[in-house]
């Protein structure tokens, strides 16, 4: 009898019924998930395997995929386990998801949804967005809206063309500049330079120039509203100060190339704004 219940308590003991070991890797505690999402990570030799979210819906988790790097854990390698989910079916907020292992739990991570206005599945979209000094300072990432995903996959890693902000206003004899720099569907960074020009003797000019930003330098040329049709190289020196090398200046019945002639040379410093890094509070233009 008493060999009976020891066999007893040994079956129905805590250890009989421990959860195999394994780790839920994705989503990690509190981490943002969104789109079509791949609930993720391991467990070492399980019959089954189920994702629960917050306590109301139990799923079945394809399992068995090979995992190499958890071979010195669970003596195998087929221990992978991953689960496809629409994240968009989730109200916004936080959320709970626990891993099972033949109904014992093995992990449970709280995360954090946030859904679009389109619904459940959004179709028909189209849209890209620039991550500024990402991975890197000198890099910058570019995303993409993916349907099948429903959500912005990594499409390019660029080189930085702009490390300094030439937004803003430039001064110097003779020059009041106006820089502005955009990006069109997330391609190449352009440029439009718009200056008014006047010396002692009041001569006027009005200057309008556009171009394409380059890593080395940039050619501006002058728009269709330009009086004079010019053509210049833009040099960033500094986060303060650039110069302009016109190379053509073809003067027009209207105003004459006086300021701006080819051959010529223009160093233009920056009015400090707030929105450059290093601007202090008492900077004034130059």
């Amino acid at each position: 009898m008493r060999t009976i219940l020891i066999l007893m308590l040994a079956l129905f003991s805590p250890a009989a019924f421990a959860a195999p070991e394994g780790v839920l890797e994705n989503p990690q505690p509190n981490d943002y998930a969104s789109g079509i999402y791949l609930f993720s990570g391991w467990v070492c030799d399980a019959e089954s395997v189920q994702i629960g979210l917050d306590g109301a819906q139990l799923l079945d988790v394809a399992y068995g995929t090979e995992r190499p790097d958890t071979n010195a854990a669970c003596g195998d390698s087929d221990n992978g386990f991953g689960l496809l989910w629409n994240m968009a079916l989730l109200p916004p907020g936080a959320h709970e998801a626990v891993l099972y292992a033949d109904g014992q739990i093995v992990a449970q991570h709280t995360f954090n949804t946030a859904v679009l206005s389109s619904g459940e599945f959004a179709n028909n979209l189209d849209g890209c967005a620039i991550s500024e000094g990402f991975p890197t300072s000198d890099k910058d990432t570019i995303i993409n809206w993916t349907t099948s995903m429903q959500g912005f996959q990594i499409t390019e890693e660029r080189e930085r063309v702009l490390s300094d902000n030439l937004n803003g206003i430039w001064f110097s004899d003779y020059w009041e500049a106006s820089i502005w720099t955009y990006t069109t569907d997330c391609g190449e960074v352009s440029i439009f330079l718009h200056a008014n020009l006047e010396d002692e003797a009041q001569e006027k000019d009005v200057l309008r120039m556009s171009g394409k930003m380059g890593r080395d330098k940039t050619v501006l040329k002058s728009t269709s509203n330009d009086f004079v049709d010019r053509e210049a190289t833009l040099l960033v020196n500094s986060a303060t100060e650039i110069q302009l090398d016109f190379t053509k200046c073809e003067k027009s019945y209207l105003v004459s190339c006086g300021f701006t002639p080819a051959g010529g040379r223009a160093i233009l410093k920056k009015l400090p704004n707030i929105m450059d890094a290093n601007t202090s509070s008492s900077g004034s233009a130059p």
